[in-house]
């Protein structure tokens, strides 16, 4: 795939530490810059998986969950 500006993109994140994926012909959000390279979404995705490890809320741990990963780790 040819890289033109349309279909580059750059991982932006703002002072929450929030981060996203942005195309670099689109104006950056106020309060967000880009860190690191840019390249194509897939190449941003591919760097974001490799960095975070998505998390879920302590409200969606049920007892059943709780349960049964105590179980696995044993």
């Amino acid at each position: 795939m040819s890289k033109t500006k349309n279909n580059e993109f750059g991982i932006i994140v703002n002072d929450e530490h929030e981060f996203s994926i942005w195309p670099t012909h689109c104006r950056l959000l106020p309060q967000w810059h880009y860190t690191g390279p840019i390249g194509t979404h897939m190449e941003m995705q591919e760097m974001l998986n490799q960095q975070f490890v998505t998390t879920a809320a302590a409200t969606f741990i049920t007892p059943e969950t709780q349960f049964r990963d105590s179980q696995i780790e044993e």
